[in-house]
């Protein structure tokens, strides 16, 4: 069963949103595990990728599209709907769970303070604990927040 990690920001910044998933990432692959991030748009995956690239130079983060083909990045970004062979650690920065999400082994999201991002965080919260899946919650300070 998908092991549910809620990563609860003090920020309402997207930014930070998306500078904590991409450290997220950087953890997950230093400890031998492939990535793949659900966003909900091209413009949301864009940003990831951006993040991936830019936010540390020190600290080069290996990624690909996950319809293009895989070359050995450990780490695979989405906003097709689509998993394909991923089933070791999901990223979901979607409003909706994606489709897949139990195919995985965990499954992290990351909470901004937004009334939108809280509302979604919210039901899914709800629709992971009805069936039964183990969810922990990490409260992040501003120090923890990138």
């Amino acid at each position: 069963m998908t092991e549910v990690d809620f990563y609860i920001l003090s920020s309402d910044e997207p930014d930070k949103r998306l500078a904590f998933a991409s450290r997220l990432c950087e953890k997950a692959i230093n400890n031998g595990r492939k990535v793949l991030i659900a966003t909900d748009d091209a413009t949301q995956l864009a940003s990831v990728a951006k993040y991936l690239t830019d936010e540390r130079p020190e600290s080069y983060l290996p990624w690909r599209h996950s319809d293009a083909t895989d070359s050995g990045e450990p780490i695979a970004l989405d906003c097709s709907g689509e998993c394909g062979n991923h089933h070791d650690v999901l990223i979901s920065l979607c409003a909706q769970l994606p489709e897949y999400f139990s195919r995985f082994a965990r499954m992290a999201e990351v909470v901004i303070q937004t009334d939108a991002v809280l509302a979604h965080t919210r039901q899914h919260w709800s629709f992971l604990g009805e069936r039964g899946y183990p969810i922990r919650h990490h409260k992040l300070g501003r120090a923890h927040n990138v």
